[in-house]
C-alpha cells in the first residue's frame, strides 16, 4: 500500500468511523470508546510506580484512550516484572497512578504475569515452569513446578490481584499466552506432566483456572477480571480450536469478565510484535478473529492495528468489542484525539519497525519511538509542552530528509518562520527509497504527514534548490540555519573490518549501491550483495533482488541478517529471512569479499581468510555505507548558529534523525545545554 494511499484511507476514516465512539460496560466499568492499549514492557518502571511511567500513561489519557494497562506486574519472586506487586508498597504508587489517568476519562487495568521459562529470578535460580523444557530464546533447563510450588504460585496472583484492587485500579488481567508460566502448561508440546496437570487440556489449563478462581475470590465478584490468551503459532502447541475451549469453559463458569486474545509466542516470535511485513489488523486475519467472533463476553483483539479506521473495520466485522492499539499510541499519544477532532493529519504513524519501542527495552533496557522522540520524556518533550519563542526568528532548513522535515516542523510549531530548501523535485529523502521496498513500503507514510504538517504550519518548502554556499545562504536572510543535507552512499568497496584497503580488482568492475537497486538499476545476476549496515537496508535490496529472479551472494561481516536492527532477531529479520531463502539467496555471515573481477568474486570467513570461495558474479553491489554532505557546513563555518543535524552530521538511523530534528526549536533558545549520555538502539554490533 501506497504512502498516499495511507493518507487517503486516514481521510476515509474521519467520514466512516462510528463504533469505536461507542462506550462499552465490562461489569461495572464504562469505557469512553472502544480504543484501549493492552499491557507491553517500557522499563519506565523497575519495581515501584515512577514519575516517567506516570506521564507516559497520562498523555495517553489526555490524548482519548478508553482503558490502558499497567505493565506486566510480578506476583511471585521466582519471576521478575517491570511493576512489583509482591509487597503492599506497590499500593501507593498504584494508587497515585490510577487516580491520575482516572481524572483524564481512562481506566487502568493490571496485568498479572509469571514468566515461567522464559525468565528466571533475580537470584538467578532455574526458571519454575510445567516441565524441564528449555525456552528456546532464555535457554534455560526450568525446573518442574510441584504442587507447592504451584499453590505458592496461585496465591501469589490473588495476594497481587487484592493490592490492585486496594489501590483504586478498574481491574486485573491474568496473562495466559506469549510462552509465559500458563502457556508452558497449556502447550502440549512444552507440558510433558503426568499427574493432574498435564495430559488433557482440561489438567494442562487446571492452573490457569485454579489461579483466576483465587484472585475472584479475593478481589469478589464486581471487580473485572480478565485473562489474556494466545494460540502460540507453531505446530504441535497451543491452537485456536484449544483456546476456544478454554475460552468455553470460562465463560461457563464464569471466572472472567472479558478477554483478551492474541496470537503468538517464543516458539513464533514474528507474530508478537508484527513489523512492516505483516499486514494491518494481521492477528485479527490470521488468528484471533475466528476465535473471538464465538465469544459471548466481551473481547480484546490487536496487531498492527495503526489508524481508528483499521479498530473500525475489526468491530464492525465481530471480531472484537475492544480494539487495542500499542504501537500506533507510542507514536502518538493523541491519536484518538486528534481523530475525533478531524485532524487524521496531524497523527504522526507508526512506521512499525520496532527498532526504538521493543528494541530500545531490548538493547537500552527503556522503550523510546523512532518516530515520536518525546516517548519516555512526556514531561519535558513533545509538542504538549513546546511553547512559542519569545522571540520570533527566521530559520533555515537545507535538506529536505527527514531530519530536515522534523527540524522544520518543531521550529514552526516554536512560532518561528521556517523556510526549507530541498535541491531535488520532491521531499522526503532516504524515505523516497523506502517508498520502493517490497515489504516496508508503508514506513514511507512519513512522507504525507510531513508535507501536510509543514503545509499546516506555513513552513516555505523551496525544492530544486541547492543552496552550496555562503552566499546562498545568506541571501535568504535567516537568524538560524540548519544543514540537513544528509550523506552519499560510498562506492569505494569499503569493508570495516579492512578499513585500508579495498577488494582487489575494484577497479575493473562497475559498482552499484543499495540506493541504485531500489532506483531500478539495470541488473544481471548472479549478484554480490556487500552489506556493511547489517540493517533494515540490506533486507530491502535483498528482496528486490531476489524477488526479481536473480541468483543472490548476500555477504556481510555481521552473524546474521541485518543484525543491527536492535530487536531481536526472530522479532524482525527472521521472517524476512524465511522469504529470502524461498529464492535463490545465500547468506554468508561473518565473511569478507577479498578480491573482484568481471564475473566473479573470492570471499572467506572473517575467522578462516585462507578458506576462500569462489563466486559466480555479474553485477557487484556494495552497501559500504554513506559519507556525510559536510561541503555546506565547512562553507557555512564561522556561522555563530549553526546546527548540523542527521546524516550530515554522521549517517546513523531514522532515529537519531528525526530526534535531532525535533531539538532544533530547542537548540537555538538561551539557556539550552548539550545533552548527555544519548544511546540510541543498537543492534549486535554495538
Amino acid at each position: 500500500m501506497s504512502a498516499k494511499h495511507l493518507h487517503e484511507r486516514a481521510e476515509q476514516a474521519e467520514r466512516e468511523l462510528d463504533l469505536v465512539w461507542q462506550p462499552l460496560t465490562i461489569k461495572n466499568v464504562t469505557l469512553r470508546n472502544r480504543i484501549v492499549r493492552s499491557a507491553h514492557g517500557t522499563g519506565f518502571a523497575r519495581g515501584p510506580v515512577t514519575e516517567t511511567l506516570k506521564a507516559y500513561h497520562m498523555e495517553r489519557a489526555r490524548g482519548g484512550v478508553a482503558l490502558s494497562f499497567g505493565e506486566g506486574g510480578q506476583v511471585h519472586w521466582s519471576s521478575p516484572g517491570f511493576l512489583d506487586l509482591t509487597t503492599d508498597d506497590i499500593i501507593e504508587g498504584l494508587a497515585d497512578l490510577a487516580s491520575s489517568v482516572q481524572a483524564e476519562g481512562m481506566k487502568l487495568f493490571q496485568q498479572l504475569m509469571h514468566g515461567g521459562p522464559t525468565l528466571y529470578a533475580h537470584d538467578g535460580s532455574a526458571p519454575w515452569a510445567a516441565s524441564a523444557v528449555p525456552d528456546p530464546v532464555l535457554g534455560l533447563v526450568p525446573h518442574p513446578m510441584t504442587k507447592n510450588m504451584i499453590d505458592e504460585v496461585v496465591e501469589g496472583f490473588a495476594a497481587a490481584a487484592g493490592r490492585v484492587r486496594q489501590a483504586g485500579l478498574d481491574g486485573v488481567e491474568l496473562h495466559g499466552g506469549h510462552s509465559y508460566l500458563f502457556s508452558s502448561f497449556l502447550s502440549p508440546a512444552t507440558n510433558h506432566r503426568t499427574d493432574e496437570y498435564g495430559g488433557s487440556l482440561e489438567n494442562r489449563s487446571r492452573i490457569l483456572f485454579e489461579a483466576l478462581r483465587a484472585v475472584r475470590d479475593r478481589v469478589g465478584p464486581d471487580f473485572v477480571v480478565g485473562v489474556r490468551l494466545s494460540p502460540d503459532g507453531a505446530d504441535h502447541m497451543t491452537t485456536a480450536d484449544d483456546i476456544r475451549q478454554v475460552i468455553a469453559r470460562l465463560e461457563t463458569e464464569g471466572l472472567v469478565d472479558y478477554l483478551n486474545v492474541s496470537y503468538g509466542s517464543h516458539y513464533r516470535r514474528s507474530k508478537l510484535i508484527g513489523v512492516t511485513r505483516e499486514p494491518r489488523n494481521y492477528m485479527v486475519r490470521q488468528a484471533t478473529g475466528e476465535i473471538t467472533r464465538q465469544a459471548s463476553l466481551p473481547t480484546m483483539v490487536t496487531g498492527r492495528v495503526l489508524s481508528l479506521y483499521d479498530a473500525e473495520e475489526i468491530l464492525r466485522n465481530g471480531e472484537a468489542d475492544m480494539v487495542s492499539m500499542v504501537r500506533a499510541l507510542i507514536a502518538d499519544p493523541h491519536l484518538v484525539k486528534k481523530t475525533r477532532e478531524g485532524r487524521h493529519q496531524e497523527i504522526r504513524p507508526c512506521i512499525s519497525c520496532n527498532q526504538a519501542c521493543a528494541g530500545g527495552l531490548t538493547s537500552r533496557g527503556l522503550m523510546g519511538c523512532v518516530v515520536n522522540p518525546a516517548c519516555g520524556h512526556e514531561s519535558e518533550r513533545g509538542d504538549h509542552v513546546l511553547t512559542i519563542s519569545p522571540r520570533r526568528r527566521t530559520v533555515l532548513v537545507v535538506g529536505g530528509g527527514p531530519a530536515g522535515l522534523e527540524a522544520a516542523r518543531s521550529c514552526a510549531l516554536a512560532g518561528h518562520r521556517v523556510v526549507l530548501h530541498e535541491r531535488t523535485d520532491r521531499l522526503g529523502g532516504q524515505l523516497k527509497l523506502i517508498e520502493k521496498s517490497p515489504s516496508r513500503s508503508d514506513v514511507a507514510s512519513l512522507l504525507p504527514y510531513y508535507e501536510s504538517e509543514l503545509a499546516r504550519l506555513g513552513v516555505e518548502v523551496v525544492l530544486n534548490s541547492a543552496l552550496e554556499s555562503r552566499e546562498a545562504v545568506d541571501a535568504v536572510g535567516a537568524d538560524r540555519v540548519v544543514v540537513a543535507t544528509g550523506a552519499t552512499p560510498r562506492r569505494d568497496g569499503f569493508q570495516a573490518w579492512r578499513p585500508a584497503e579495498a577488494p582487489a580488482g575494484l577497479a575493473g568492475v562497475d559498482v552499484l549501491t543499495g540506493w541504485d537497486v531500489l532506483n531500478g538499476a539495470e541488473i544481471t545476476g548472479p549478484v554480490l550483495l556487500v552489506d556493511e549496515l547489517g540493517h533494515y537496508e540490506g533486507i530491502d535490496v535483498a528482496e528486490t533482488l531476489v524477488r526479481a529472479g536473480h541468483r543472490v551472494h548476500h555477504v556481510t561481516r555481521f552473524s546474521n541478517l541485518a543484525a543491527n536492527i536492535p530487536v531481536a532477531y526472530d522479532y524482525a529479520a527472521g521472517p524476512h529471512a524465511e522469504e529470502l531463502y524461498k529464492g535463490d539467496y545465500e547468506l554468508h555471515t561473518r565473511t569478507l569479499v577479498h578480491a573482484v573481477e568481471p564475473g566473479g568474486a573470492t570471499v572467506a570467513p572473517i575467522a578462516a581468510p585462507n578458506r576462500i570461495r569462489e563466486l559466480e558474479v555479474n553485477t557487484f553491489v556494495f552497501m559500504s555505507g554513506a559519507v556525510p554532505d559536510h561541503a555546506l557546513t565547512a562553507r557555512l563555518e564561522g556561522i555563530p548558529e549553526l546546527y548540523v543535524i542527521g546524516d550530515a552530521l554522521g549517517p546513523r538511523t531514522l532515529e537519531p534523525a528525526i530526534t535531532e530534528g525535533s531539538l532544533a526549536a530547542a537548540r537555538f533558545e538561551e539557556g539550552w545545554q548539550r545533552a548527555t549520555w544519548v544511546r540510541y538502539s543498537g543492534g549486535s554490533s554495538v
